[in-house]
């Protein structure tokens, strides 16, 4: 797979914000010159826990690990722990070289990442990259951002780490399976759909960003964003692709967050 030339530089020229590790730890909107400028902004992860997640309870089958954990992992919060170290791994060597990442020394779920990425026929073009509506008031950052070669297409991907428990058994309130808040109450309260809501609002964000899509066209013809799930684990690589119907409440997800 080759990427199309500038399009790494591109990506991360044009980022609309960057990562602030002062007092208030946030993403803050960046100048032309690349300073911060107004202030921190919301993330997105709690706010849809609080706005679009219903009331019930996740069963422990949903949320415990079904798996043997590594010595270097186990512990108070091991899980977290190695799903962080994995992010971070990830995200750097996402913007490296091919030779470089296949060089690089990689955590398990590292290697298990990056090959169900090439499977898919994703080429990873950047980790980390900001999106960030000021007008609303919240910020994210895509774990990754892919080149799809056959189709010419960009692609968000959402990285999950170690989730082996039942991802699509819905939240409960009193053993009655729960939906998710609108815009999105035809949907499960499940671990899975609130990833793919996570996707939804960050596909959206990167994809409203209007100097990014008119110079995506002019300069690489690139006119389709797409979003997938990637989850890693012991037992298994899954890739979800962002749907139609998750892609159309992007927007109105976006509206609910920026809601007090």
């Amino acid at each position: 797979m080759t990427l199309p030339r500038g399009l790494k530089a591109f990506l991360q020229q044009t980022s609309p914000g960057k990562l602030t590790k002062g007092r208030y730890k946030g993403y803050r909107a960046v100048d032309a010159h690349g300073g911060f400028e107004g202030p921190t902004l919301k993330g997105i992860t709690k706010r849809l826990h609080t706005k679009l997640y219903s009331a019930g309870e996740l069963d422990d089958s949903a949320v415990s690990s079904t798996e043997w954990t590594p010595g270097a992992w186990q512990g108070n919060n091991g899980g977290l722990r190695r799903g962080k170290a994995v992010d971070s791994q990830v995200s750097r060597l996402a913007g490296a070289s091919d030779a470089a990442r296949n060089r690089a020394s990689k955590f398990k779920f590292t290697t298990l990442a990056f090959s169900a990425l090439e499977k898919a026929g994703l080429q990873p073009v950047i980790g980390q990259r900001v999106s960030l509506s000021r007008a609303h008031g919240i910020a994210t950052a895509a774990d990754m951002i892919c080149y799809h070669e056959a189709t010419n297409a960009l692609v968000v991907v959402e990285l999950k780490c170690g989730f082996s428990g039942n991802r699509t058994l819905p939240a409960a309130v009193n053993r009655t399976p729960q939906k998710m808040r609108s815009p999105c109450s035809g949907a499960s309260d499940c671990l899975l759909h609130r990833h793919i809501a996570q996707l939804a609002v960050t596909r959206h964000l990167f994809a409203m960003e209007p100097r990014l899509m008119s110079q995506l066209k002019k300069q690489f013809s690139i006119t389709n964003i797409r979003g997938s799930l990637l989850y890693v684990c012991d037992r298994d690589t899954q890739l979800h692709e962002l749907g139609s119907w998750w892609m159309k409440r992007g927007r109105a997800l976006m509206e609910l967050l920026s809601s007090e």
